[in-house]
């Protein structure tokens, strides 16, 4: 089985932050120059939470008449992280991402992020893995049939 912590090797530091106290603005900004989806949020060394797409939805229906240069981070972000530990399967981190309707999931050791996976990340690593096992069957099958017929 295929563990969360042999896609985080691939992908390991691999995620940005935010000071809980900025703004929408800025981290639009930050989305935008690092071409990323979601932002790790921060108040000091701790992580509070994350910054995703949807949460910039959720803005601009909740503060319809306020500008995003006026709207901080704290107010909006998804406080409620959940997250996988290196030893979960990714199948395991696949149903978490599906039930909870996510695609970020930040990756935990030692009560610090040290990762975030996107569900592509998982799904590219499980799709490379099924492709390996199948090229492992067809050997032994062929191998079974080469056997058969001496």
């Amino acid at each position: 089985m295929i563990k969360v912590k042999d896609v985080l090797e691939d992908c390991a530091g691999n995620f940005h932050t935010i000071a809980h106290d900025q703004t929408v603005d800025q981290a639009l900004k930050l989305m935008s120059g690092y071409n990323v989806s979601a932002l790790v949020v921060t108040n000091k060394e701790s992580s509070q939470g994350i910054f995703t797409e949807r949460d910039l939805v959720r803005c601009h229906i909740i503060f319809s008449d306020k500008n995003i240069q006026e709207i901080f981070i704290k107010d909006v972000m998804t406080s409620k992280l959940i997250v996988a530990e290196p030893e979960d399967t990714i199948e395991d981190a696949m149903k978490m991402m599906i039930k909870a309707k996510i695609r970020h999931l930040p990756i935990i050791f030692q009560g610090q992020i040290k990762g975030m996976l996107s569900l592509e990340n998982l799904v590219e690593k499980h799709i490379g893995g099924l492709h390996q096992e199948l090229r492992y069957l067809k050997d032994y099958i062929s191998d079974l049939q080469d056997a058969a017929n001496d």
